[in-house]
C-alpha cells in the first residue's frame, strides 16, 4: 500500500531547519553559560548570554528571510528565551552575588526566574 503522502511532501526542506538551528545553537550557548557560572567563569558566561542573544536575534530574521515562520520555531524560540534570558543570567548573578546572602539569595534568584516564565507564558498566550 502507497503512502498518500508524495515524497516531496514528506520531506523538509533544509532552508526550513536553519531557524531552528540557530535557536539550538543559541539554546547551547544559554546552557554553556550556565556551566560556565557554576564553574566560576563568570566572564566567559556572560559572553555567551551576549551570543545567545546574538542567536536570537539571528534566528527571527533568517526565518522571515528563508520564509520558514513556523508555530514550532516560535515554541522553540521562546523555550530558548527562558532558558538563555531567565535562567542562565540568574544562575550567573547567583553565582556572582547573591549566594553570600544564602537562602535569601537563592530566593531572589527564583522570584527573578519564576518572573520570567510568567512573563514568556503571557506573551505566548
Amino acid at each position: 500500500m502507497e503512502n498518500s503522502t508524495s515524497q516531496s511532501e514528506s520531506k523538509v526542506s533544509i532552508y526550513k531547519v536553519v531557524p531552528s538551528a540557530i535557536t539550538i545553537i543559541g539554546m547551547c550557548f544559554g546552557l554553556t553559560s550556565i556551566r560556565m557560572s557554576l564553574e566560576g567563569f563568570h566572564e566567559i558566561a556572560a559572553s555567551l548570554i551576549l551570543l545567545a542573544a546574538v542567536a536570537d536575534g539571528l534566528d527571527g530574521l533568517v526565518a522571515r528571510q528563508l520564509n520558514a515562520v513556523s508555530k514550532f520555531g516560535a515554541e522553540l524560540d521562546s523555550l530558548t528565551d527562558f532558558l538563555c534570558f531567565g535562567v542562565a543570567p540568574s544562575i550567573l548573578l547567583y553565582c556572582m552575588f547573591t549566594n553570600e546572602l544564602g537562602s535569601f539569595g537563592w530566593g531572589a534568584t527564583l522570584v527573578f526566574v519564576a518572573a520570567c516564565c510568567l512573563r514568556l507564558a503571557r506573551f505566548n498566550a
